[in-house]
């Protein structure tokens, strides 16, 4: 909004944006009657007022010249984990280095610095990631949009999600119908043995709850292997956290 000397409440508006929304490197939004012609170095495409114009300031903050360190180019169904794993080193030093936090959002062909002592990913590390079905990119994208919605008891959207009500609505999208609750969605789908196999994005995710131990009562979307979607109670909103340990989780399903 600064640099085409607009107000940042006009810019907003006229992409249907809030001051909480993402945007991506290569993305292309609207500019507001009034705005100032984008210098060629400010944008990757040329604009002007009343005109969309693609913004490559993100793209340049997360390039790293080679003779600064190595990168790596995000892959669809990455993770910060997964690619801290990758190249061998500590997720925090990879969040570190790029300013990021653990629920920073990355997307495919973003490009982010690699600590000290990374390994180089190579082409295999990302040529052979599997592609994900696009009925999981479906219902993850469904489910991502709803994080910071408020938890409350029974429902299942648009405002407000529970657990087994945010669940249901990212596979409606999708056409696969789940009931209105954890213990008997658990019943569905294919069993994952969670010990023994990664757990893929979209799998849902079972535990008991802190006021059930006895039963299964809780349940979360997974995003990758070791991160998923909840909405996890009352007072707090939908969110992107890291997996249970093993030994909470109860069961896992597969539905795509």
């Amino acid at each position: 909004a600064s640099r085409v000397g607009v107000r940042l409440s006009d810019l907003l508006s006229v992409n249907g944006f809030t001051t909480s929304s993402v945007i991506v490197p290569g993305q292309t939004i609207k500019l507001p009657d009034g705005a100032l012609t984008v210098s060629a170095n400010a944008v990757s495409s040329g604009g002007s007022s009343g005109v969309s114009s693609g913004v490559s300031s993100g793209s340049a903050a997360s390039t790293v010249s080679a003779s600064q360190g190595l990168t790596y180019t995000v892959v669809r169904n990455d993770s910060l984990s997964r690619i801290a794993s990758r190249v061998g080193v500590r997720l925090s030093d990879l969040l570190s280095v790029n300013g990021f936090t653990a629920s920073s959002v990355i997307v495919p062909g973003q490009i982010i610095k690699l600590p000290d002592g990374a390994k180089a990913p190579g082409s295999a590390a990302t040529s052979t990631a599997p592609l994900a079905d696009s009925r999981v990119t479906k219902v993850l994208d469904f489910a991502r949009a709803q994080v910071g919605k408020p938890y409350a008891f029974g429902t299942a959207g648009p405002a407000t999600y529970d657990c087994s009500g945010l669940t249901r609505a990212a596979y409606r999208q999708v056409g696969v119908s789940l009931p209105h609750q954890s213990l008997e969605q658990s019943k569905l789908g294919t069993a994952v043995d969670w010990k023994s196999e990664p757990i893929r994005p979209g799998d849902l995710v079972f535990t008991f709850s802190t006021n059930n131990q006895t039963q299964i009562s809780h349940v979360g979307i997974a995003i990758s292997a070791t991160q998923w979607i909840e909405a996890p109670n009352s007072g707090n909103s939908v969110r992107v956290s890291n997996l249970p340990s093993t030994s909470r989780i109860q069961a896992v399903r597969r539905f795509l």
